[in-house]
């Protein structure tokens, strides 16, 4: 029956898919046949009977142990401070986020009147640079004959060796500028 058993031809296997589970023999039956089974001749075996679940022993329940509650005692100081401090904090965040947020649109305003006003400023320059016009106050010196063109043949000569110097209009000895210029001759002579 040794020998039966190891020559590894003569086994057949019960498989599920790739695996081998149990060896069965063609010449000699895993169990021996009841005595009922040889008599009769029967080579058939009988249905094994399906095996009993194992009784496991019964777990008892977890018992939570009992925890003993605190009374709630007084309230600490520094409990009171710290969220009293928190609370003023977080208001302090809010009005300040507040006042950066009106900021910001004031500022977007200011920006839009700052481009509407140098727009206007280049508008009013270039009236400005209108109203002096060169060619009409050529003319207007040119036919008063207090300006004179130089000829093709004529030589201007320009004497920059003098110090400088500032010609007044005549009104300039009355009120105000008469005194400030007063005084800034008097000054200028005491520190010479």
């Amino acid at each position: 029956m040794a020998s039966e058993r190891r020559n590894s031809s003569s086994r057949k296997y019960r498989t599920y898919g790739s695996v081998a589970y149990q060896p069965e023999f063609e010449q000699a039956p895993a169990h021996a046949p009841s005595r009922r089974g040889q008599r009769a001749g029967n080579p058939v075996r009988r249905p094994e009977q399906p095996r009993r679940p194992q009784i496991r022993p019964r777990r008892q329940p977890v018992v939570r142990p009992s925890v003993q509650v605190r009374t709630q005692s007084a309230v600490a100081p520094f409990a009171v401070v710290g969220i009293f401090a928190v609370l003023v904090c977080a208001l302090l965040l809010v009005v300040s986020s507040a006042k950066l947020a009106v900021l910001n649109n004031d500022i977007v305003n200011l920006r839009s009147d700052l481009l509407s006003l140098q727009d206007e400023g280049q508008r009013l320059q270039a009236k400005y640079e209108l109203v002096f016009d060169l060619e009409a106050i050529e003319k207007q010196f040119l036919s008063n004959g207090s300006m004179v063109r130089a000829g093709a043949g004529q030589t201007v000569y320009l004497d920059l060796s003098a110090e400088d110097s500032v010609v007044y209009y005549d009104g300039a000895g009355d009120g105000l500028s008469a005194l400030l210029q007063r005084a800034e001759n008097y000054l200028s002579n005491l520190l010479s």
